[in-house]
């Protein structure tokens, strides 16, 4: 299966993508430089730069700078949303000084929201062009300043790799328990921390806090639900663990800039 988008849209200088949680094979060597970021946790395998695959778990918050013409094959069995932006003008892309053809950041907020807003943004049945520019803008920014910002820096060990491990059991649990009520403290206990560490690092490892990631996950399951079920949007909130169809609809709302009845007659 190839890699379908939800939505595409092309700006003066670049291409905007939304690609779906949807399993997906994708070969090829794209022509432009992009940058991508993770809505949500996948895995599968991949082989970037050669003939050689390895199994790939890509985390909630990463964010992705590929160069032109980098070969890339990638294949996950469930697949997960994601904003890919194209950079059809290169001449925006003078100053980056690229330590690696692919460069991977973990956990940056800033990236993280402008790539929230941009799917909003995307979803809306009325395009306001003039802010799509402006936030793809700010976005590939943010990619130019942490691409630079890597190149300059002298490598040294992180704890990311750490947190991973901890933080791997928090959302596959997170994921397990959707429907329920989550305790923070709970979550902090698990990860064998003190409530404040526990939080500075698991924004460190996502890039959001853990109450804003159980939303986009909550989100993410209701919106498919809504599209590929008849559930009524009051059970549908119920099923993804919102206390009542109102913090559903001011998610909703929030987040993506629709209501629940409005995406539910998104063209599919």
């Amino acid at each position: 299966m190839s890699m379908d988008t939800i939505d595409i849209i092309d700006i003066n200088w670049a291409r905007l993508e939304l690609l779906p949680a949807a399993p997906y094979t994708t070969n090829s060597a794209s022509s432009h430089t992009s940058l991508g970021l993770a809505f949500a946790r996948q895995t599968g395998v991949h082989a970037i730069g050669s003939d050689i695959r390895h199994d790939f778990d890509a985390w909630p918050g990463d964010f992705a700078i590929s160069t032109a013409g980098l070969p890339m094959f990638s294949e996950s069995a469930h697949g997960g949303e994601y904003l890919l932006m194209h950079i059809t003008n290169p001449d925006l892309l003078a100053d980056m000084r690229a330590s690696s053809p692919r460069q991977i950041f973990h956990g940056d907020k800033q990236a993280v929201m402008l790539a929230w807003q941009l799917r909003s943004l995307l979803l809306q049945k009325d395009k306001d062009a003039l802010l799509l520019q402006e936030k793809a803008g700010l976005f590939l920014q943010r990619g130019l300043a942490l691409a630079n910002e890597k190149s300059s820096k002298v490598k040294t060990s992180s704890p990311y790799a750490q947190d991973k491990v901890l933080h791997g059991r928090i959302l596959d649990y997170i994921e397990d328990q959707l429907d329920t009520a989550l305790n923070l403290e709970e979550l902090a206990t698990m990860a064998n921390m003190p409530l404040l560490r526990f939080l500075r690092s698991f924004a460190h490892a996502t890039g959001t806090t853990p109450h804003a990631y159980i939303t986009e996950r909550r989100l993410q399951r209701a919106r498919l639900l809504i599209l590929d079920s008849n559930l009524s949007i009051a059970d549908i909130a119920a099923d993804c663990g919102f206390a009542h169809q109102s913090h559903l609809g001011s998610a909703f709302k929030s987040r993506l800039g629709l209501s629940p009845q409005q995406y539910r007659k998104l063209p599919r």
